[in-house]
């Protein structure tokens, strides 16, 4: 068994080439145009330039911007409206693609299974949290919009609060795993930013990260172009153990610019919508074998199944003595998440990926005889399973 640890976030929005990535395109944008297409047409540019060679899901950090193409081409590829919406500009044939008809189930199950860390999984590098899956109805360039954010980071000082690691992240990284189970568990809701209001103590999404605001500075007016008289010094730290003091306005037009969301406060008596789809719930199973194999594997640590279920996860277990993928013994319920309007089944492949490195990998043999294979259970501690589990649905509900 491979003890390694899941590592945080901090890896990939620390990554050196994060920055050039995130920042916005200088290349100008008409009012009637589809972002997409201009994103597919440097597409096409580029295979042009590469001697017709496709971009490719790299992890050499020297060539993020292509694989953020390959994910892109990918995305537009899987859906159907896009490929209606791009046809017209296919110059190379790119989408004449049998990948183009699998699901979002097929397209986790296809990608490959030998992930390092919840990183890996959290990352673009998964088509969970593709950003090419807009449809051709997708809203076109608010100009209006664009221009109040335009004024906003013109009216900044030159002087750009700059991200850096935070030494006593420790103190507060329990929170951010506290927000997102409740995120999971759907005691807290995601809202669209508005108003430009950002509140002391408050929890935001920008850019798919949970952020915290720590502190508000006094409050200072301002003399320049903006609609907004006055100003404050932030400090914010984010889910990735990073923090920075920008200005009020200047983060609430980058929240407004990047479609942040404002995370509500808990609630334990929400209640789903009638909108609402209900597609399995996703269970936390610990075993109560009897079977000396078994409890030779625990004891160094406790030995969970995670799994998926469409029904009541109580039916689900009832004959667990009798079935090979409950080990031929009893299991308890350590947790279930309720998952409403994402696709369980690719959740449970994503899930997998990520605790691979705590997957049981030894063969069993059943008190009936049979030698079992598992492939659902993991040997962990059930907290590491809890926050995995929790960040990667908080995760898929962010980037929603």
């Amino acid at each position: 068994m491979n003890n390694q640890t899941i590592h945080s976030l901090e890896d990939v929005f620390n990554d050196p080439a994060a920055n050039e990535l995130l920042a916005p395109k200088s290349k100008p944008k008409t009012v009637n145009s589809n972002p997409e297409v201009e994103h597919f047409k440097e597409i096409q540019e580029w295979i042009k330039q590469h001697g017709g060679k496709e971009p490719e899901k790299t992890r050499d950090m020297s060539r993020m911007a292509e694989r953020q193409m390959a994910n892109r081409l990918k995305g537009y590829r899987s859906h159907e409206d896009m490929i209606e919406l791009l046809k017209p500009y296919d110059e190379l044939g790119l989408l004449n693609q049998e990948s183009q008809k699998l699901t979002l189930e097929d397209e986790v199950k296809k990608e490959k299974h030998d992930f390092d860390s919840l990183d890996d999984i959290l990352g673009d590098d998964s088509v969970l949290f593709s950003d090419s899956q807009q449809t051709v109805n997708s809203k076109l360039f608010d100009t209006k919009k664009l221009h109040e954010i335009k004024r906003e980071q013109e009216n900044q000082p030159g002087k750009v609060s700059q991200r850096h690691h935070m030494a006593d992240f420790n103190k507060y990284e329990p929170l951010f795993k506290k927000v997102q189970a409740e995120l999971a568990f759907g005691k807290r809701q995601l809202r669209p930013f508005k108003n430009y209001e950002i509140s002391l103590h408050h929890f935001y999404v920008l850019r798919g990260q949970l952020l915290y605001i720590e502190a508000v500075g006094d409050r200072k007016k301002i003399n320049n172009k903006s609609q907004r008289k006055t100003d404050a010094r932030l400090h914010v730290i984010y889910e990735n153990g990073t923090e920075n003091t920008p200005l009020l306005n200047g983060l609430a037009a980058s929240m407004y610019g990047r479609n942040g969301k404002i995370v509500t406060e808990p609630d334990d008596n929400f209640k789903l919508s009638d909108d609402d789809q209900i597609t399995g719930y996703i269970y936390v199973l610990k075993s109560e074998s009897d079977n000396p194999e078994i409890r030779r594997v625990q004891e160094e640590h406790s030995l969970y199944k995670v799994g998926y279920t469409k029904g009541s996860v109580e039916k689900r277990i009832a004959n667990a003595e009798n079935e090979s993928t409950y080990l031929y013994g009893p299991v308890k319920i350590c947790e279930e998440i309720q998952v409403a309007n994402l696709n369980s089944e690719a959740l449970e492949t994503a899930i997998h990926h990520a605790l691979a490195n705590y997957r049981l990998d030894v063969d069993i043999k059943a008190p009936n005889g049979r030698i079992i294979h598992p492939r659902e259970w993991f040997v962990t501690d059930l907290d590491i399973i809890n926050d995995t589990v929790n960040a990667i649905v908080a995760k898929l509900k962010m980037n929603q």
